[in-house]
């Protein structure tokens, strides 16, 4: 293993390299599949492993850890619950109370197999003395009522302190490439041939250990539970969200798709993030309704220490106008409440009073951006809360008359939020809630994060204008934060898979199919959907993702390729997508049955920072180029 790892070569290391060398993808493959191939099977006679996720009856995880090990049963624990939804979890800890163990007792009650995660030390002499009595009586008690599979995390020698457990697996490891590779194994989704270097006694020997082949492809793992995330510490590469986003990838070939291309785009994004594009990115690439990458790059903020991850939640800033104002403009009009040619005083007849014009705007104008109102105001020095800002709407003058050219306009995106809330009698963010996140399970997609999620949220900019502050956490446009931080133009945050799932459903026509985490093949799938449910019609689908006339590049709330496109070259002229002024990106395209969704923090530290433009470009290209069984063409205007 030195050897290959090149250990031999050199005597000392030179410590700027540290960075390019520490957590490489090289290195973190190769820490994976050592963690696999030292997985031991000590004993199994009753031939419980591979677990079958799909078994019968209620399963019990208990997991036992110091309470000063955050790390512990964070990937085994998201893994566990990943195949096996219905998992009922206890975890416990020296702290634990006679009535946490009279609670776990109770709860084992109706378990019809016990799982038992066990963190300690591997100091010398650990056995009974390393485990709590309580905790010793409660798993020596199920063994003698149901199947009982022991894991150890570090110390190998529990089989002292649990004499009765007769499945026991070992991962060596304590850390989170060790519980990855523990959950794997315990699936059959690795090969277990691993063999004991020392001996347990009085039973084995060293060189013993059992051989289980590998029975199911590999799941690719999110983790669930975060203890990490409120402590503010995150390992490299690691960092899972509240809700368990478990997602599963495809191979890219069984989706007509280049592994070699796909990693072209990974490597546009490390040089763009070298160059200081941003300082970090996500990335999200789907086809045919399968999830063939998704990439991490950089670190939330420069020299925060906190690795970007595919939980990262970004604030989306104008992506915010689709994924959110249009798409419940998209879900009214197919129900008959909002009609695209009403004007709009004729749902909020107060916003008319500074210019006579403004009464012959259509909702459809506003989704154009030809309503003729100006793009922005700077209302946020003088300006606060929604009652306010209405306020200064209403007195706004028009630019130019209403039809005549496209300006894109984020009052006129504020307005027709405003709109929404009128038809729906419930406030915007209410509304999505209800019928389109809560109904996708996009449970990482929201207005005003809260504060104990900033560790996993991408930093903005530098505020030194109006805020004197950096902008993490609350949203970067300002006049959606004075607003109250939920406007139509901006303000939600979310991640590349949560938008993954609000692609896959827009590309199926607005439906969205059922999912299982455990089993979804690629399926953007963060939570499980029982069943399928369309969220838009699939006629409003199509007449609001295509281009309205050749005027404008514009779509309803959405945009379409132009010579210049943030989409490259060549997504086709079907494809409609938004960007965001933070960075943010997605872009879909029918006729490729393609979604590409990505998010940076480009305005950190400031806005000034221009070097998205190309990256942006550049990426799409590449995704598109990667497809091997469609003639793909470079757009001619």
């Amino acid at each position: 293993m030195k050897a290959k790892l090149g250990l031999h070569l050199g005597r000392t290391v030179s410590l700027d390299a540290v960075d390019q060398v520490v957590g490489s993808g090289a290195h973190l493959a190769f820490a994976d599949s050592v963690a696999a191939r030292s997985i031991t099977l000590v004993s199994d006679n009753q031939g419980l492993i591979p677990l079958n996720p799909d078994g019968p009856g209620l399963t019990v995880h208990i997991r036992y850890a110091p309470s000063s090990w955050l790390w512990a049963n964070r990937s085994f624990s998201g893994g566990l619950l990943a195949r096996m939804p219905d998992v009922t979890q206890v975890l416990l800890d020296e702290r634990s109370s006679s009535e946490a163990y009279a609670a776990a007792e109770n709860i084992l009650t109706d378990a019809d197999q016990l799982i038992v995660s066990v963190y300690v030390p591997p100091s010398v002499g650990s056995g009974p003395e390393a485990l709590p009595e309580a905790f010793r009586g409660l798993v020596e008690r199920s063994t003698t009522q149901r199947p009982t599979i022991l894991l150890s995390f570090a110390s190998p020698y529990l089989l002292r302190a649990l004499p009765s457990v007769e499945s026991y697996l070992i991962a060596w490891g304590d850390r989170e490439v060790s519980q990855r590779a523990a959950v794997a194994a315990l699936f059959g989704e690795e090969e277990i041939s691993g063999r004991l270097p020392i001996p347990l006694p009085p039973a084995h020997r060293i060189g013993e250990g059992l051989d289980r082949p590998k029975v199911t492809a590999r799941v690719i793992t999110r983790t669930v539970d975060d203890p990490l995330v409120a402590a503010g510490i995150v390992g490299r590469g690691q960092g899972p969200g509240p809700f368990g986003q478990e997602q599963t990838l495809v191979d890219p070939s069984t989706v007509g798709m280049s592994a070699d291309g796909l990693a072209r785009v990974d490597s546009i994004i490390r040089v763009a993030l070298a160059d200081s594009a941003a300082s970090g990115a996500a990335l999200a690439i789907g086809r045919r309704g399968r999830l063939v990458s998704l990439g991490a790059f950089g670190e939330l903020a420069y020299g925060s220490g906190r690795p970007v991850t595919s939980t990262s939640l970004w604030d989306l800033a104008s992506v915010s106008k689709v994924v959110g104002t249009t798409t419940a403009a998209m879900i009214l009009v197919g129900e008959g409440h909002l009609d695209l040619d009403a004007m709009v005083v004729s749902y909020l007849p107060w916003w008319s009073s500074g210019d006579e014009r403004k009464n012959e705007i259509t909702v459809r104008q506003l989704l154009l951006h030809r309503s003729g109102l100006p793009p922005f105001r700077r209302w946020f020095f003088d300006h606060e809360g929604p009652d306010d800002y209405k306020r200064a709407a209403a007195d706004e003058m028009l630019d130019i008359n209403p039809g005549v050219e496209t300006i894109y306009s984020d009052i006129g995106i504020m307005t027709l939020a405003w709109v929404i809330e009128e038809v729906t009698q419930q406030s915007l963010d209410a509304f999505l809630s209800d019928r389109l996140w809560n109904a996708l399970g996009m449970r990482e997609t929201m207005y005003r994060p809260e504060p104990f999620l900033r560790p996993r949220i991408a930093a903005t900019e530098l505020d030194t204008v109006w805020r004197e502050e950096m902008v993490w956490g609350r949203v970067h446009d300002e006049n959606a934060d004075a607003s109250g931080g939920v406007a139509g133009h901006a303000g939600l945050f979310s991640t590349v898979v949560d938008l993954s799932v609000f692609a896959r459903m827009l590309l199926n026509g607005g439906m969205s199919p059922a999912c299982n985490p455990a089993q979804s093949q690629g399926e953007p799938c963060p939570v499980a959907r029982p069943e399928q449910r369309r969220v838009v019609e699939q006629d409003v689908v199509d007449l609001f993702t295509r281009r309205y006339d050749e005027t404008s590049s514009r779509a309803l709330g959405w945009d379409t390729p132009s010579e210049r496109s943030s989409g490259g070259d060549y997504l086709t002229f079907n494809a409609f997508g938004h960007t965001g002024y933070t960075g943010t990106s997605i872009w879909l395209d029918p006729e490729l049955d393609l979604w590409v969704i990505l998010l940076t923090n480009r305005v950190h530290p400031t806005r000034d920072n221009q070097k998205h433009i190309p990256l942006r470009r550049a990426v799409h290209d590449a995704a598109a180029l990667a497809i091997t069984d469609q003639s793909i063409r470079r757009r001619i205007p």
